[in-house]
């Protein structure tokens, strides 16, 4: 027995232990709390943040004179404090990109958190710099300006009396300028309307040969501002007899239209559009003014990108602040743009078809249809008459707009077929 006592001794001398050893705790993961130095993107990962300090872009006098417009898309970097890290040009419109980079810069925005931690925040936002149309009355059937500025009113005028200026203007078949005639008036003033006509153009006219009409330009000033304001009156056509307004005085100054700035990169067409163009003196710079056109956007929405428009001078009586309800620029020819349209950047322009002039077919097409954020066109419904359906539902499938949103835009456009030309009209759906 005693040799088994001794084997057992190593095993009693042991204490027991009151219970068994317990793992070490693991350690909390580091994937479990939010990675603040992560960029998150405005409306695709969390909603657009809210701007809390705007500065307006200030509109080049170079871009006024020519009479220009555009819209730059800018990219910002949004840091965890809610101010500017980087800013850069995602979609370049000279000379806009400086101005637009200059403002935006100096913008602020609501701290954006995630899980409680502020982070990050990518927004891409379209700026379009465009100018208001100047006030103009116009006899019926003169065409609508579509583009163009005021006249300046001279630097040191101040007439006692309203002071006039007239000229007689000739528009080629597109509606622009192509010669401007002073048939009354005196310096500065002449100057100043012959200096605004060149930036102006129309709506393309109807006759086949282009039109004239009479523009007059009464300058007031006094205690309640200087002002200009603007009439058309006295069209004739230039291919067919004229009207019946008498004939416009002989002409003492004729400037011809100057030619269009060369064409720009990316070769589509930018919208170009200006007011209150400088005077002979150096233009002094135009003053910021309080941002009332950014987008307002519906609480928990995350896919609308708010927008901003630059307008010199106070700001334009906007219907609502949620959309920039300018027309875009169609660079289809005999094709209009109304309120809200963005820019037609291609396509086709509408044309009677063959068939349709043999056997003297007119009237209306609609075509309702779908933009995609691509730009293009689907989803076409025509009505009409059937010999003129296909040809609409062609002309307006190969259409592209300018799109800066994802989301899908209706559209309707009514294409009116004559006995030899066509156009059309483009507006939203339901507008």
């Amino acid at each position: 027995m005693k040799p088994a006592l001794l084997l057992l001794l190593p095993f009693l001398a042991q204490e027991p232990s009151a219970t068994p050893s317990a793992p070490p705790a693991a350690a909390p993961s580091p994937a479990a709390a939010p990675a603040a130095d992560v960029v998150r993107v405005a409306g695709r990962d969390v909603p657009w943040p809210k701007r809390t300090k705007s500065v307006q872009p200030v509109y080049p006098a170079a871009a006024q004179a020519l009479g220009q417009r555009g819209i730059v898309i800018v990219q910002l970097l949004v840091g965890p404090d809610g101010k500017i890290v980087s800013a850069d040009v995602v979609r370049s419109v000279p000379p806009f990109d400086d101005p637009a980079l200059a403002a935006a810069r100096q913008w602020e925005y609501e701290v954006t958190r995630v899980n409680g931690q502020p982070v990050p925040v990518q927004l891409t936002i379209p700026i379009t710099f465009a100018l208001r149309l100047p006030d103009v009355s116009r006899e019926p059937g003169i065409p609508e300006m579509r583009q163009g500025v005021a006249p300046p009113f001279p630097a040191g005028a101040a007439p006692k009396q309203p002071a006039r200026a007239t000229a007689e203007l000739t528009l080629d078949t597109d509606g622009q300028v192509k010669e401007a005639a002073i048939t009354g008036g005196d310096p500065p003033f002449t100057e100043a309307l012959l200096q605004a006509v060149r930036t102006w153009a129309f709506v393309p006219p109807s006759d086949p040969g282009g039109v004239s009409l009479n523009v007059e330009a009464t300058f007031s000033g006094g205690r309640e501002g200087q002002r200009v304001q603007l009439r058309l009156y006295g069209l004739r056509g230039l291919a067919g007899a004229p009207d019946a307004s008498p004939p416009s005085p002989a002409p003492v100054a004729v400037a011809s239209r100057p030619p269009a700035p060369a064409p720009r990169a990316p070769a589509t067409p930018v919208a170009v559009q200006p007011a209150a163009p400088p005077t002979a003196a150096p233009a002094p710079s135009v003053p910021p003014v309080p941002s009332t056109q950014a987008a307002v956007r519906p609480a928990g929405d995350v896919s609308v990108s708010p927008a901003i428009e630059v307008v010199p001078g106070p700001p334009p009586v906007r219907p609502t602040d949620t959309a920039i309800m300018e027309a875009g620029v169609s660079a289809v020819r005999d094709v209009s743009l109304t309120a809200g349209v963005p820019d037609l950047t291609s396509g086709r322009r509408p044309l009677v078809p063959p068939l349709a002039r043999m056997e003297g077919v007119t009237g209306q097409v609609e075509v309702r249809f779908v933009v995609e954020a691509s730009g293009a066109t689907t989803n076409l419904e025509v009505e009409g008459p059937d010999r003129l359906k296909e040809a609409a539902r062609q002309t307006v499938s190969s259409w592209t707009f300018r799109r800066t949103s994802t989301e899908r835009l209706f559209l309707v456009t009514t294409l009116d077929y004559g006995a030899e030309t066509a156009r059309g009209t483009v507006k939203r759906a339901g507008g």
